[in-house]
């Protein structure tokens, strides 16, 4: 649907992403264009401000089409819609009231309908929004507006571990370096009493500064495979050549050490491009990581060492495994580049302090008023703790 320029301009009123003066002045400065009566459009109107960074792209394509948004959902300002990659469907958005980027994932189905369901995924968020760490993507607030329900994030840009070995395999000091920093991650997780549980390519976040990134899913907490329900098809075909051998026991939750399984397996791919168990039977991935050797790494090139450690992180008794996250990062330092091992992950925008400060407000009002009337209210989060992960470089 195309829009006369009137519309257009009526649109941009109803949107509310401007002022009446701030509009006004947008149509003068318009209308002192050469050719703006007789030769423009709604195309060239929107385009004009767009390069002026008056709105954004993506709000100018919403206008075009005869629609007034919704830009707006509680306190975020949508700009963005991400439509392709690992966050596809995700929307970036400023926070109005401090001026912070974020990442809203709106949410679907059942826990947008159930009460119970959503309290226990807004309780699960919070939880996660406990920690914070530079090697995992924070979670900063679940947010219910009755139609819609979404989970505020922090805002990534680059892409995942998953489109970046669709190119190939990593050279071993790469693999290294990006296998170190989920190490670190996996640790703050470990040592907030989390387990990760879809330790994948695709949960994990190359930024654009060389930065890695754990993602996490942010309502659902790390459980069993219930081997009766439909839906263990679908966790193993997507984690399937990730699964350690003990998640095929049934009520067999995952664990710190089925991390760190996930991690060699994803370390194995970094280093050859495949998963240990690649292609076959998605039901029979379990059995071949319970009962099949992994094929060794050296005559590919890897050095002992370096496979020594993948092995390690593979093996099938979780008591042979590395104990802790912590010294499979350290273990894993001497062979990366010794130029990307001192470098400290950049600094956050300086509008997150305030953010930080508007939700622990926020959340203070929530726990006055579930101390009001308990039975209706989401528990407040526990205490933000912050870990510090190793000082590490970006890559070129």
């Amino acid at each position: 649907m195309s829009v006369s320029i009137a519309e257009f301009w009526r649109l941009l009123e109803e949107s509310h992403l401007l002022s009446g003066e701030q509009i006004a002045r947008l149509r003068a400065d318009f209308g002192q264009m050469k050719g703006a009566d007789s030769q423009s459009n709604a195309k060239v109107l929107s385009e004009w401000m767009v390069s002026r960074n008056v709105i954004s792209r993506y709000q100018a394509t919403v206008l075009s089409a005869g629609r007034s948004g919704p830009f707006y959902y509680g306190d975020y300002r949508v700009y963005d819609r991400i439509g392709e990659g690992r966050l596809s469907g995700c929307f970036r958005a400023i926070h109005g009231p401090t001026n912070h980027p974020v990442l809203l994932q709106f949410l679907t189905g059942a826990v947008t309908r159930d009460p119970d369901q959503w309290a226990a995924a807004a309780n699960h968020a919070m939880r996660q929004a406990s920690l914070v760490h530079p090697h995992v993507q924070r979670i900063f607030e679940p947010v219910d507006l009755v139609s819609f329900k979404f989970i505020a994030e922090e805002d990534l840009h680059g892409q995942s571990l998953e489109q970046r070995l669709s190119a190939g395999p990593l050279p071993p000091p790469e693999a290294a370096r990006i296998a170190r920093l989920c190490a670190s991650g996996l640790d703050g997780l470990h040592q907030n009493g989390q387990s990760h549980g879809d330790i994948r390519p695709a949960n994990i976040w190359l930024d654009r500064l060389g930065n890695v990134l754990l993602m996490r899913d942010p309502i659902h907490p790390a459980e069993a495979i219930n081997f009766a329900l439909p839906e263990a098809q679908d966790t193993l075909r997507l984690q399937g050549d990730y699964l350690a051998p003990e998640l095929g026991v049934p009520d067999r939750a995952p664990s710190p050490q089925s991390d760190l399984y996930a991690l060699g397996c994803v370390f194995y791919q970094m280093l050859t491009g495949q998963p240990p168990y690649a292609g076959g039977e998605a039901t029979d991935k379990l059995r071949r990581h319970a009962s099949e050797p992994v094929q060794p790494l050296e005559p590919r090139g890897v050095p002992q060492p370096l496979a020594q450690i993948a092995m390690y992180l593979m093996a099938k008794n979780p008591q042979v495994r590395y104990s802790q996250a912590s010294l499979v990062a350290e273990h894993l330092a001497p062979f990366v580049d010794p130029a990307q091992l001192h470098f400290q992950p950049p600094a956050p925008a300086a509008s997150l302090p305030a953010y930080e400060q508007w939700i622990r407000q926020k959340q203070s009002s929530v726990a006055a008023s579930a101390k009001a009337n308990p039975a209706s209210s989401v528990k407040p989060a526990p205490s933000i703790v912050v870990t510090d992960g190793p000082k590490v470089s970006a890559s070129s």
